[in-house]
């Protein structure tokens, strides 16, 4: 009778969970690279398609080219829905797996929190939210499923999801070397060399084909300095600590709740009402492993070497790169649970601290993702920019980022490549430039030093405005108005000390960061 009540509850339990995803993630669509992902697929024939031309897609990530990014080529922007459902199922998937995996160390019901807050972490919301970054989650619970596996030795079954998880997006790397530790710190060397062989082979792989496909891999820079290296060994944990425990993180989370809608907060209501009375209390757990801290940690301190070797990552609360904080999500996971006391207390505290902010996030992104529709709606129906001359200038303002609070968050007209893809089919000429807070004006011309961009102001100049879908013809003269009329864009609270020494030692360990400032 017990088995059964337990079988019910744990039924209830997945489907209450899914109900959830299906609300937080239906209706948040396609963001960022997603279009251009989407234009270059739907401008290649099926035979690239197959063959995956070198010059269109990163080929170190075959397995999630073909399983996963096959929809950009077959659904293009329509039915919104199906990359949503994806994510859903993906994030079903991955509950499981880490579950598995946290089962290892912890009992089931301080399990399933590490699996929630790993998935859902508002942290690194990017993940949940953002068709392209789904990967971000799964491939690192399908490791630590392999991990799982091999670990209860089931041998051959773990060897084949760690090779998937190992082959199938180039993240995978500090997961599969880290995870290792655990069997080296407990001395079960053998299992050590089986979970870590697969990701030794992807890294052989991966530099394989930087070294023979140089236009492909573009992440590592061939001309990476010592100096340069140990400047961003000291950058990538700072601003993983600030992010992930210091200001910008609660930042978020208070802005976050101030995006949430009335729907939601009766949703969140009635899953804490519910909790209180359900959840008696947490079972008592022990001590977590050395061997998995030790693990977990590594994960961490690797993915500072990867991201290092890049010199393109710092890590933020905010904007679409917050994808790379998921590395040490897990970590504050496991200790977060650990640590919490096994009564009613802990419920409460996780509600506020987690779910109300998980909300407000998946809020935020769906009516983002209803605006940039009605944006892009608006260029394709707007016949004034059809009308402009294919050797005109087209300034572009406004939907830059979207806004949490202050803080830019969700690129949108900020990459070059992203305004290039959605006027490709609106207007004839291509010198089509944002006007984000980088540009500035050299010699006649328009320069985005961000991202190398060079548009002429002798050619005739139009400015399109896209916050009231309106065109208007200007004069170079009256540019730089423009471009003091546009408002300032917050990345990150640390522009509060711009001419300060905080300014001074940010550029000088990432100069990149130095458009923060300007």
């Amino acid at each position: 009778m017990k088995l059964v009540m337990l079988k019910n509850q744990t039924i209830y339990l997945l489907f209450g969970l899914l109900l959830v995803l299906i609300y937080l993630i239906l209706g948040s669509g396609l963001h960022g690279d997603d279009y251009v992902v989407i234009s270059n697929f739907r401008s290649s024939n099926f035979g690239d398609f197959i063959t995956i031309n070198v010059e269109k897609i990163m080929k170190f990530n075959i397995a999630t080219y073909y399983s996963f990014w096959f929809f950009y080529f077959s659904l293009g922007e329509e039915h919104q829905w199906v990359y949503d459902s994806i994510k859903i199922v993906s994030h079903a998937i991955s509950f499981f797996l880490v579950y598995k995996f946290s089962t290892d160390y912890l009992p089931k019901d301080r399990a399933v929190l590490v699996s929630l807050i790993f998935i859902l972490y508002p942290l690194h919301d990017t993940t949940a939210y953002w068709y392209m970054t789904a990967p971000y989650i799964l491939i690192p619970s399908t490791i630590l499923y392999a991990h799982h596996l091999i670990r209860n030795n089931n041998i051959r079954l773990g060897v084949f999801i760690s090779i998937l998880g190992a082959f199938s997006y180039y993240l995978s790397p500090p997961y599969i070397f880290g995870l290792a530790t655990i069997f080296l710190f407990e001395k079960q060397f053998k299992k050590a060399i089986i979970f870590i062989t697969p990701g030794f082979l992807y890294v052989v792989y991966y530099f394989w084909i930087k070294f023979n496909y140089a236009d492909v891999e573009r992440r590592i820079n061939s001309d990476l300095g010592i100096l340069d290296f140990l400047k961003q060994i000291i950058i990538q944990p700072l601003s993983f600590l600030e992010s992930a425990l210091g200001p910008s993180y609660w930042l978020k989370i208070f802005y976050a709740i101030e995006s949430i809608s009335l729907f939601s907060v009766i949703i969140v209501a009635v899953i804490s009402i519910f909790s209180f009375i359900k959840v008696k209390k947490f079972s008592k757990v022990p001590a977590l492993p050395k061997s998995l801290l030790v693990g977990l940690i590594s994960v961490l301190i690797l993915s500072f070497g990867m991201y290092a070797l890049t010199g393109l990552y710092s890590h933020s609360a905010f904007n679409l790169g917050n994808r790379s904080t998921i590395y040490g999500s897990l970590l504050i996971a496991f200790l977060l649970v650990t640590f919490l006391p096994a009564n009613k207390k802990s419920v409460i505290f996780l509600l506020i601290i987690f779910l109300a902010p998980i909300f407000g996030l998946s809020d935020h992104w769906k009516s983002w993702n209803i605006h940039q529709k009605i944006v892009i709606e608006n260029i394709k129906n707007n016949q004034e920019l059809k009308a402009i001359e294919i050797d005109s200038t087209l300034i572009v303002t406004g939907n830059i980022y979207s806004k949490l609070g202050p803080f830019a968050h969700i690129e949108f007209f900020s990459m070059p490549w992203n305004v290039s893809t959605i006027f490709k089919d609106s207007v004839r000429t291509k010198n089509i430039v944002a006007l984000t807070p980088y540009v500035v004006i050299n010699d006649d011309y328009l320069i985005d030093p961000k991202f190398g961009g060079k548009y002429s102001l002798e050619n005739k100049l139009y400015v399109y405005e896209s916050e009231d879908d309106l065109v208007r013809e200007i004069s170079s003269k009256d540019v730089p108005e423009l471009i003091k009329q546009q408002p300032i864009i917050v990345r990150h609270w640390v522009q509060l000390f711009k001419d300060t020494w905080v300014q001074n030692a940010i550029v000088w360990l990432s100069p990149r960061l130095v458009y923060l400032f300007e």
